[in-house]
């Protein structure tokens, strides 16, 4: 961990939002050195439920349209991310906002060719086991029992849940404003749970995805 606490900052590797600047800067305010890099051996998939879409009423009510974004080992591919320092968070409260993954340390290549270490969220191990083992019962049904989860990892390629528009549409925007390599690695290498249907087949068809707003209260959260 020491190279990626030297001076006590935190080398973090984003995939999703993240990929955003800007978006960035509203989880992160006090990240410095944004780049964008290359991980190698992983793609993205939606296979997981956040809690939070739920909370913030941003799943289409009556669908399985409610899953985050998280990746997996995938040989032969990569993905492109965006890499950058903080000093204004420890790594157990990084892990508590990340709390249904594993903080895993994990090489990048920088787009220039520099290579270096960083933090990169991988699935939580044992699903809701592990879950309720590092934070307890209560914080599962917080985050998810409530809303008639009983599991994190465990859907299925064929379990039907999808991308949250709101969230999907995020992610696809702040991928874009990093630029064309990053907005190509995200529409191609990243997946629904079927692990066959790239985001690009997925939203040409649902186009409704990209017109999909936020609520008043969430545009600057949820607008790439």
């Amino acid at each position: 961990m020491s190279a990626m606490e030297a001076g006590k900052q935190l080398t973090i590797i984003g995939f999703g939002s993240l990929l955003s600047e800007k978006s960035a800067r509203s989880t992160f305010p006090d990240l410095t050195n944004f780049r964008l890099a290359r991980v190698h051996g992983y793609c993205r998939v939606f296979r997981h439920p956040a809690g939070i879409f739920f909370e913030r009423g941003i799943v289409p009510q009556g669908s399985m349209e409610f899953s985050s974004l998280s990746v997996e080992p995938a040989a032969g591919r990569s993905i492109v991310v965006a890499v950058f320092e903080t000093a204004g968070l420890d790594l157990d409260a990084l892990q508590k906002r990340e709390e249904e993954y594993d903080l895993v340390t994990t090489p990048y290549q920088q787009l220039d060719g520099l290579e270096g270490n960083g933090l990169m969220c991988l699935p939580l191990k044992n699903d809701r086991e592990g879950f309720v083992q590092r934070w307890g019962e209560d914080r599962f049904e917080q985050s998810y029992g409530r809303w008639g989860l009983e599991t994190i990892w465990g859907f299925g390629s064929d379990s039907g849940i999808l991308p949250c528009p709101v969230y999907l549409r995020h992610c696809v925007l702040a991928a874009a404003k990093a630029g064309e390599e990053a907005s190509n690695s995200f529409l191609d290498v990243s997946f629904l749970a079927d692990r066959k249907t790239s985001i690009r087949q997925y939203l040409e068809q649902r186009p409704d995805i990209m017109q999909t707003q936020p609520p008043e209260s969430l545009i600057n959260r949820y607008n790439g």
